[in-house]
Parts: C-alpha cells; sequence; structure tokens
C-alpha cells in the first residue's frame, strides 16, 4: 500500500510551540526586545497559542549558540541521544540475542516510519548510512556503456557525484554539467536549462532536492514530466531536505531519492536511506539489494540498531512538534525573514531564488571584494556558526525548527558590521 500524509494546520502548529519562548536560555541582547511582538511577524496567530512547548529547550546545544549549519549536520534533540544510549546498553546486556532478536527486529519498523515520512511503500525503502552510500549504491548497480550520458549541475554535492564521476572515469560515460544562474531564477528557466542537454543518449538525470550552493529547490515534477517519458532515470540528492521540507516522492515523480537522517532530519550521525521506485528496481542490480531491502540481511552485514531506532525517534519528535508540513512552514518563514533582512544590506549578493517554489530554509549569499572566511571566524567569536563554502566564497546559513526570529536578526545585525 501507499502511505498518505496527513495535513496539520498552522493553527495546530502554533499551539503545540511558543515562538517566544524557543529563544530562552540564548545570552545576547537582541533578545531584549519582546519575543512575542517579533514573532508575531512571521506567525499571527502566536498569540492565541494556549500550550506552548520549549522546542530549543529540547536540543542540547550550548547556551548562548546561534547554530545555522543544519545543512552540514543537524543537532540531536535529548530524546534522540536517550534513544540511541538507551538500545546501546541493552544491546550489550546480551549482543546476539537482542541485536538478532527483539531489539533488531524493530529496525524494520523504521523503515515503514520512513516510507510513511516520504510517501512510499516500505518495499521501496534501504536503510543506508548517509546520501553518498545511498547514491553510490544506485551508480554501481546501473548498467551504464560507454557515451551513455548523465545530466546534473555544476552545484551537486561532491558524495552525490562520486558514483558518476567513477562511470567517467572508467567506462566512458559522459558527464553534461548545468551551470544555473545564481540571481533570479525561475522554474521554467531551470526546466528550460535542462532540456537543453538532453540527447538520445541520456540515461540519467541526477540533481540535490535542495541545492547546497545555493538553496534552489529542483522543481522533479515538471522535470519528471520531461524524463519520464524518455526512459530517463530521475535520481534525486535529497540530504538537504528531508526534515526541512515536505517530500513526497509520488508527487515529485523521482525514481530515486537518497539522504540522510543526521542533517535537516536531525537523528543520529550515520544515519540514512534510500527510496527506490518499484518500477525501477529491475535497472539498479546491487550486492547490496541482491537479498532483498529489509534492515538486516545477508549482503548488509550487521547494522547499528541503535541508530537505526534513533532515526525512528527523530521521526517522532518532529511529528511531537507538528509534524513536518508545518516545521516545513516554519523554516520557510524563517529563511524568507533572513532574506529579507539580508536583501538592506548592500555590500552583499543573494544567490538564493525568489520564487516560492524553489525556495528552502537555506540562505546564501556572495560578499564581492572580501573573503568570506573573514566573516566566518568573526562571526564565530559571537557565537554564531554558519557554513563557508570556502572555493566559491559564499556563506550559507540554514534555519531550522529550533532557531528563531531573534536569532536570525541578530545573525543580520552582526554581519552588517562584519561586511566591509
Amino acid at each position: 500500500m501507499r502511505y498518505s500524509k496527513k495535513e496539520v494546520s498552522r493553527r495546530k502548529f502554533i499551539q503545540g510551540i511558543s515562538i517566544g519562548t524557543i529563544g530562552v536560555g540564548l545570552n545576547y541582547s537582541a533578545l531584549s526586545a519582546s519575543s512575542t511582538s517579533s514573532s508575531n511577524i512571521l506567525f499571527p496567530s502566536v498569540s492565541e497559542t494556549i500550550a506552548g512547548k520549549n522546542v530549543r529547550s529540547q536540543f542540547m546545544l550550548q547556551p548562548g549558540l546561534s547554530y545555522f549549519n543544519t545543512g552540514s549536520l543537524g543537532p540531536s534533540p535529548k530524546r534522540v541521544f536517550d534513544k540511541v544510549s538507551e538500545i546501546t546498553r541493552e544491546l550489550e546486556l546480551n549482543p546476539v540475542g537482542n541485536n538478532w532478536g527483539p531489539i533488531g527486529n524493530q529496525a524494520n519498523e523504521v523503515r515503514n516510519q520512513l516510507a510513511d515520512y516520504v510517501n512510499a511503500d516500505a518495499e521501496e525503502i534501504i536503510l543506508t548510512r548517509n546520501t553518498t552510500e545511498g547514491m553510490n549504491l544506485v551508480a554501481s548497480g546501473l548498467s551504464l556503456k560507454e557515451g551513455d550520458e548523465i545530466i546534473t549541475s555544476t552545484d551537486e554535492h561532491y558524495g552525490g557525484q562520486a558514483g558518476w564521476e567513477f562511470f567517467e572515469k572508467y567506462h566512458g560515460v559522459k558527464i553534461r554539467r548545468v551551470e544555473f544562474p545564481k540571481e533570479n531564477i525561475t522554474t521554467d528557466q531551470v526546466i528550460g536549462f535542462i532540456k537543453k542537454q538532453i540527447t538520445s543518449r541520456t540515461r540519467v538525470c541526477s540533481f540535490m532536492d535542495v541545492s547546497t550552493i545555493t538553496g534552489m529547490r529542483m522543481p522533479f515534477k515538471q522535470l519528471s514530466e520531461i524524463t519520464k517519458p524518455k526512459g530517463i532515470l530521475l535520481v534525486c540528492d535529497g540530504a538537504q531536505s528531508a526534515g526541512m521540507l515536505e517530500v513526497d516522492v509520488q508527487k515529485m515523480g523521482v525514481d530515486v531519492f537518497a539522504t540522510s537522517g543526521h542533517k535537516w532530519m536531525l537523528g543520529p550521525k550515520e544515519t540514512g536511506f534510500l527510496y527506490i521506485k518499484e518500477e525501477v528496481k529491475s535497472r539498479i542490480k546491487s550486492i547490496q539489494l541482491e537479498s532483498g531491502y529489509k534492515a538486516y540481511n545477508h549482503n548488509t552485514g550487521t547494522r547499528n540498531v541503535a541508530n537505526i531506532l534513533g532515526l525512528g525517534e527523530a521521526i517522532k519528535t518532529q511529528q511531537s512538534w507538528g509534524g513536518i508540513t508545518v516545521i516545513g512552514e516554519y523554516n520557510i518563514a524563517l529563511a524568507n525573514h533572513l532574506r529579507g533582512k539580508l536583501k538592506v544590506i548592500k555590500r552583499l549578493q543573494l544567490i538564493t531564488p525568489d520564487e516560492k517554489n524553489l525556495q528552502s530554509g537555506i540562505t546564501s549569499l556572495y560578499v564581492p571584494n572580501q573573503d568570506v572566511k573573514e566573516i566566518f571566524e568573526q562571526l564565530k567569536q559571537k557565537n554564531i556558526v554558519v557554513k563557508t563554502l570556502g572555493k566559491r566564497n559564499i556563506l550559507r546559513f540554514s534555519t531550522h525548527i529550533f532557531n528563531t526570529q531573534e536569532e536570525v536578526d541578530h545573525l543580520v545585525e552582526q554581519l552588517s558590521i562584519f561586511i566591509k
């Protein structure tokens, strides 16, 4: 059966989270202003909150730290950490009996949770250690020949490109890379650039769901309408979307979706999963898949059951906050607030799309004539953690459920000082 997502209203989300209390424990002066009034800018219904939950306090982030780098690694809530610790202790009481017994059996229940999370069938879900492993598993299972072509972009993460580059190096496969404009990009332009690269030799289109460089969300639904009739395998590197925004692989029309649990899903480190659409399974012949898709089989070897169950706990935690639909709504609202503030600073160049359909919880900027590493270090001194993409001289900001509008305002205030 197919799993469907339940829609959750904005009101339910606001009643579940008190925006004014998320930032408790942060020690910078920006919080001296009324958090309720500032939060109302993002969420007009916040005054109706009757049972607020202090989301920030559910994490173990050090006091005073503004963490804007979930795109690299997300912090796990305490209940996820406690779940992993609890299961690890239980496993050590009777390693074989528990790992291949009652505790290990629960790992397949996590596959059911993940299937529901992306609207897939459980038998289309494979547990992995990260996005890169999932992408490599797919690439290594394809029968690509010399002269076959793969279309991707110049902004892809190297982990998602490794398998394609291996084919190019050793099997004569050609990679065609699309370079998208960094300003004022639209959905029609994105699709147009990709269509121009498609030829009769195109076998795979592989793109990130959310760009790790610009934060642009790929319009996969429109792209699938082009690739499906041509029999082109549509592969999605979802490292930056699962946990940030709602992911529905059926609506997206992708054949493959690979992601990590330790970024926006806020799960244990070295967790992830791979979705392979039932209709394309016969095209991907991997050693790891020969014994089936279950959590443990002869071809997977021993798994880290504690981490797997911790990933399931991360999903339950998100559900306790209102679910991924409303978490995504929050992330977009906060990112839009950040972009609006940054546009006032004339000395920087935003490279994140303005079109609604292409937006995400990632905001990136370029600072002409200034090394962003210098800004990174200055922000670090102020207990503000961001990401630098050094070779491109880009600063990247990831805003998630534990971040607040007050933190964002403080970030922009500091940037306006450090950007020359």
